[in-house]
């Protein structure tokens, strides 16, 4: 855990990690708000904290008797956030690092076409 972000969101973006890598698929359970605690030695009300947020934002439900699973639209759902808050934040942050540098347009197109890996 880093000090940079709370705790609690950093929970909510190691399990929106999971989802989007296919750790978890849509039905599946999640791990449980005491195994997080204990695995990440966090107190249990942080767990809960960020159990409580994906379940608000829809991304888990809870499977009565048998804890959260991920719901049908979480990886969609995730994804479209990931994407809007990279075009909004990551690009312009990237562009403006570049120019604080001097990397002029020409230069920077061809450094992101050197590096992406289709």
């Amino acid at each position: 855990m880093s000090s940079e972000k709370p705790v609690f969101v950093q929970i909510v973006e190691m399990i929106e990690d999971d989802i989007l890598s296919g750790t978890y698929a849509e039905d599946d359970l999640i791990i449980s708000t005491p195994q997080i605690s204990k695995l990440l030695s966090v107190n249990p009300t942080t767990a809960q904290r960020a159990i409580q947020v994906l379940t608000d934002r829809g991304v888990i439900y809870k499977k009565r008797g048998v804890g959260m699973a991920v719901t049908k639209e979480a990886h969609e759902m995730i994804l479209a956030e990931r994407k809007k808050a990279f075009y909004e934040h990551g690009v312009p942050d990237f562009i403006s690092g570049a120019e604080k540098i001097g990397i002029r347009g020409d230069e920077l197109l061809k450094i992101v076409k050197e590096n992406l890996h289709d």
